[in-house]
């Protein structure tokens, strides 16, 4: 009886360890299939809000496995009103609407309540979960003069990479609109979590969306 229960305490002590180990890697799988999911299921015309909807920057955390593993049974609620691609660094991301933590756990969340692709000061936030390649954070890679293209599925909107800089999280005046500029302002933690890093595109061009178009790999 007691070697079973050593047994039973040793798989379990494994299992722990496991987990432990290929945490992060079994976020990253799970956030990426979930972000890829949320893509291919919508195309939205009007903006869906939830009970979860929030702009409170105040409530945006840091992302655990516990988090991921709710996003995960509520994913079907979380609809893309658009999607985001940065070729140079291989991202490609839903564009929810708000900033709840099963958003941000899924793609990039808009930053402002009645914000307009192509106009004012387009800002969306997004985690960087330092593995280079879920959510923001292929952003580290980004450099000036990247092309970085949002799309409503009805248009696309073209933004040049202008300028990147490192603020603080209280610097929230880093969104504001800008008078007679039409900016996209992309807002991510830094390497450690204790800043923010902004990633920052002037408005260049606007073209009708299409399903084959090169900027995104969509499937509908």
């Amino acid at each position: 009886m007691i070697r079973k229960l050593w047994l039973v305490l040793g798989i379990l002590f494994l299992f722990i360890g496991f987990v432990f180990i290929f945490q992060k890697p079994i976020m990253g799988y799970l956030v990426a299939n979930m972000s890829e999911e949320t893509i291919q299921k919508s195309n939205v015309k009007e903006i869906e809000t939830s009970p979860d909807t929030t702009f409170d920057f105040k409530e945006v955390k840091n992302i655990g496995l516990q988090d991921v593993i709710n996003a995960q049974t509520k994913k079907k609620d979380v609809h893309a009103i658009g999607a985001i691609s940065v070729p140079d660094v291989h991202l490609q991301l839903p564009i929810v609407y708000g900033i709840s933590n099963i958003n941000l756990t899924i793609g990039a969340g808009t930053m402002k309540r009645d914000q307009v692709m192509g106009q004012g000061n387009y800002a969306l936030a997004g985690h960087n979960m330092n593995n280079g390649k879920t959510l923001f954070s292929p952003l580290t890679k980004a450099k000036k003069g990247m092309m970085v293209y949002i799309t409503d599925f009805k248009n696309i909107y073209e933004y040049r990479i202008s300028t990147m800089f490192i603020v603080t999280p209280t610097q929230v005046e880093v969104i504001e609109d800008q008078q007679d500029e039409k900016l996209l302002t992309l807002v991510t933690c830094n390497y450690n979590g204790e800043k923010r890093m902004i990633i920052r595109g002037k408005l260049i061009n606007k073209q009708a969306y299409t399903d084959d178009t090169k900027y995104f790999k969509i499937s509908k």
